[in-house]
């Protein structure tokens, strides 16, 4: 390998590097045109947060419409499965707090609780022909069972608002919105304005996973953290808006009557928040909309079959497929063996027998390169006037020797999609968080904290440069002794660049990497110990 691939070779790695920070994070689509028109028709009213006080003197709260003003306050009304706990309060008739019970939180000391401020999630604000009705302001009556639980609001006994949570399974709410004779309804907001659970030990980089991912217009639309924190906006058909953090997620997915057409995202630090508007237009409502609450699960998305399995990061979109397959065959991998650490290992494997007629070519042509290099320097001292005859002699002696010219680093080139496509697995898949290998490897999702992972795999790197390196040999010229001290230089600058980037990648990504060096020095030391036999042969046979 010369120096200029090597060099490529690094560019390329870290192109991908710096790519996986700053540029894979897909970007929000620009907005949709709006017509004169229609831009008319649309008020964007933020989270209730960032209501101005003059704004707030203009809000009633239910009891003008009939609500009792003595209600007592509860806010502790719980519903519960085997996966989630939701615990709400009749004020507002909103949820307090969504504990998943199967998931621990990143000091492993207690389940996840998916919420970061205790606002009271899914808040209702509507905003009839003459007034803005917020019912966080009231505490509103309520019953309940095992399953089910109706907040509502009585006039002249008749109800004339109700919202009602049901617990579906896969971590699911089901929730309706009813309203009648309250006047003439032009719309109505629901407020996710708590935030969202993150994991940010060992990883530095955890707020750049906070977005908001709109399905709008029948394409992702995405606003980050840092968008957010300064009020951004989504327009159009909207199908399911999603709240999402690495490895946990709030979707709302409205029944397809719903007119979801805007929403407005802002933040308060890392609390990533949005308010979401449902148009209305005339006197009653009967919405139904469904509330995921849980794990950024592929399986778990998949099965809701609206495609919000597109919110995970599968990185750079020509290679998600690849990785979508990559992490449907380490789940089955680890279906069989329960050990993320191994079924790494047995991943690694299986790549590198898959890509080894690639790999082996590429190794073998390299080695036969530098054993052919003493007849090269021969056949270009011969016929030095003479490129014609050069060129000639130089294709035969690649024959004889079974050289390909471009069989060195072009088949190595050609598998690093591959290796680009299981990088975002690795990265931000929640089967490695908190998945333990052995001994010190307690969380394959976050770096090694004693750096020995990152240090063997720059070792096992070290070795198989050393194996691909060329030997100096006494007739050598100053041209080719200064690429043999740029090849040595890169022998031993290149293993310590790599453990200097992947001592802060997660341990399950330099497990991989580990293993697949170990396995390509075992190739290449079989590889050379085979050209040497088949080099001595072609002496023999010569004299």
């Amino acid at each position: 390998m010369d120096k200029k691939t090597i060099i490529a070779l690094i560019l390329i790695f870290v192109v991908f590097y710096l790519s996986s920070k700053f540029m894979w994070k897909q970007p929000a689509q620009p907005q949709t045109q709006q017509s004169p028109t229609e831009s008319s028709k649309q008020v964007v009213k933020p989270p209730k947060p960032y209501v101005s006080q003059d704004e707030e003197e203009f809000e009633v709260d239910a009891t003008s419409f009939g609500g009792q003003s003595d209600i007592p306050l509860n806010d502790a009304i719980i519903l519960e499965n085997e996966d989630i706990k939701v615990i709400m309060t009749n004020r507002g008739g909103n949820i307090k707090q969504v504990v998943l019970k199967n998931i621990i939180n990143e000091t492993r000391e207690d389940a996840v609780n998916l919420f970061i401020k205790e606002n009271g999630m899914f808040n209702t604000v509507f905003y009839t022909s003459s007034d803005t009705i917020n019912f966080r302001k009231q505490n509103l009556e309520y019953t309940y069972d095992e399953f089910t639980v109706t907040f509502f609001i009585e006039n002249e006994g008749k109800r004339i608002f109700e919202k009602q949570y049901s617990l579906d399974n896969n971590n699911t709410l089901d929730v309706a919105i009813k309203a009648n004779d309250m006047g003439f309804i032009d719309a109505y907001d629901i407020q996710l304005d708590a935030g969202i659970y993150y994991d940010q030990l060992g990883d530095k980089r955890f707020n750049t996973y906070i977005d908001v991912v709109s399905y709008v217009d029948n394409k992702i639309d995405k606003i980050n953290l840092k968008k957010a924190a300064s009020g951004a906006t989504q327009y159009g058909n909207i199908t399911w808006t999603v709240l999402k953090s690495k490895y946990f997620m709030i979707a709302t997915i409205p029944e397809r009557t719903v007119k979801l057409r805007e929403i407005y995202a802002s933040a308060d630090n890392n609390a990533i928040m949005e308010n979401i508007k449902i148009e209305v237009g005339r006197n009653s409502i009967d919405h139904s909309f469904q509330f995921y609450c849980g794990p950024v699960d592929y399986d778990r998305l998949r099965a809701f079959n609206i495609g919000l399995e597109d919110t995970m990061n599968f990185g750079w979109k020509p290679l998600r497929p690849i990785s979508k397959l990559i992490l449907k065959l380490l789940k089955f991998i680890y279906s069989l063996i329960p050990n993320y650490g191994i079924a790494i290992i047995i991943l690694s494997t299986i790549i590198k027998f898959v890509f080894y007629p690639l790999t082996h070519k590429s190794f073998t042509s390299a080695q036969k390169m530098q054993q052919v290099q003493p007849y090269l320097k021969e056949l270009q001292a011969q016929h030095k006037g003479n490129p014609q005859k050069l060129q000639k002699e130089t294709m035969k002696l690649y024959k004889e020797h079974g050289v390909s010219p471009l069989g060195g680093c072009l088949p190595l080139l050609i598998q690093f999609p591959f290796l680009f496509a299981l990088y975002p697995v690795l990265q931000s898949t929640i089967e490695l968080r908190h998945a333990g290998f052995i001994f010190w490897l307690k969380d394959l999702s976050v770096p090694d904290p004693y750096y020995i992972l990152p240090i063997l795999m720059g070792i096992t790197m070290f070795f198989q440069q050393k194996l691909m390196s060329q030997k100096q040999t006494p007739n050598m010229d100053e041209k080719q002794l200064a690429q043999l001290k740029t090849q040595k230089f890169m022998m031993y600058g290149m293993p310590i660049f790599f453990v200097f980037i992947f001592k802060s990648l997660p341990a399950g990504l330099v497990l991989y990497w580990f293993t697949y060096n170990i396995l390509s020095v075992v190739e290449q030391l079989s590889i050379r110990k085979k050209t040497q036999a088949l080099s001595k042969e072609i002496i023999v046979n010569k004299k």
